[in-house]
């Protein structure tokens, strides 16, 4: 169990302790980072989804789905400025095209944003709502029930994580578990911990069990994709290794923000569990991999870049930028923005006052 606390020396970051207390880790909202706190210093930690975003590769299937986006928005774009008469006819100068074409581009973008603003709203209800059960604050709860999100589509994602519930009578361990596996260096939140029945329906839960100890994790993506057994496998690692308890299940549960229902991935069992682990490992290693070579080509480009600007202002030294337009008829107060002049403009003012001999 973690425990946030907003401890001196940290500001507004919170803190969450692992281990009985041994390990402290802060996470940074902004750059969406955690980090493990040492003696004097604190240590950047591997994100679950980051790792996971950073070396799967989605492009494939977003792809074509964009180029969808795009048309769709281009044609309405082209309907709705008057360019596409009655009988079809598409009449525009090239210039317009161009302008619609340009934000047509964007479709896929603004798809992402609001289906980001739609996953967020119905992720925020579902998560006060299990506070509400393990809090037991029944009004509270009730409450939530006669305000699902106002936005249809959010809300529909609720009913179908509630259906989900009812279907598998959950009891709520959990909720927005942070995860650290102080073995592999690695932090994350799991959306929860419940212990789950079996349902009725064959297809769902192919065999009957009653009150396994359960991770959840919620999707609200219109598709299930791979990243999401390897990162759920992730957060069951970081808590068993945590509290020496084995999870018995996991379930990725899509929630259908069209049509109220939930699409389910259920994995039960050690073997399934230790190679999606193993899948998890190694792109976590490769990420490491990456980030480390990363640092050392940059650390690279900065000594040349260093050796470089050394080169300039040992040059700089003897002939400076404006040493060309320099007529010495004046002692300059410096060049390169320091006290003393370039050996090149000190000759030119010498030339002129040869009176002053070195004292310049």
């Amino acid at each position: 169990m973690s425990l946030i606390l907003y401890p001196e020396g940290y500001g507004d970051l919170p803190v969450y302790q692992f281990y009985s207390g041994a390990e402290t880790l802060v996470f940074d909202r902004e750059s969406w980072t955690y980090y493990r706190i040492l003696d004097e210093t604190r240590e950047k930690l591997a994100g679950v989804t980051t790792v996971l975003h950073a070396t799967l590769d989605r492009s494939s299937a977003l792809m074509p789905w964009a180029v969808k986006k795009a048309m769709e928005k281009l044609k309405r774009l082209l309907k709705d400025g008057g360019s596409i008469a009655e009988d079809g006819y598409i009449g525009l100068y090239e210039t317009n095209l161009d302008e619609l074409i340009i934000k047509a581009k964007k479709a896929d973008k603004e798809e992402l944003e609001k289906a980001g603003d739609t996953g967020t709203a119905a992720h925020d209800w579902v998560e006060r709502y299990i506070k509400a059960i393990l809090e037991d604050q029944e009004e509270k709860r009730l409450e939530l029930l006669s305000k699902l999100p106002s936005d249809e589509r959010a809300a529909n994602a609720c009913i179908a994580a509630l259906s989900w519930m009812h279907e598998h009578d959950v009891k709520w361990i959990q909720t927005e578990r942070k995860c650290y596996s102080r073995k592999h260096g690695y932090a994350g939140t799991a959306d929860g911990l419940a212990r789950v029945s079996s349902c009725s329906n064959k297809e769902c839960c192919p065999t009957t069990f009653k009150d396994r100890l359960t991770l959840v994790d919620w999707k609200t993506s219109n598709y299930l994709y791979l990243e999401y057994v390897f990162q759920t496998a992730a957060y069951q690692q970081a808590i068993e290794e945590e509290t020496g308890e084995q999870i018995e299940d996991r379930w990725i549960i899509r929630l259908g923000k069209e049509d109220g229902e939930f699409d389910p991935w259920y994995f039960s069992g050690r073997e399934l569990f230790q190679q999606d682990l193993d899948g998890f490992l190694n792109a976590l290693n490769l990420y490491k991999s990456v980030q480390n070579i990363e640092t050392r080509i940059s650390d690279i480009k900065d000594a040349k870049r260093a050796r470089k600007k050394e080169k300039v202002m040992q040059e700089r030294q003897i002939k400076c930028l404006d040493s060309a337009t320099y007529k010495g008829v004046r002692k300059k107060r410096g060049c390169n923005g320091q006290d003393k002049m370039c050996s090149t403009c000190s000759t030119i003012y010498l030339d002129k006052h040869p009176e002053m001999g070195d004292n310049i």
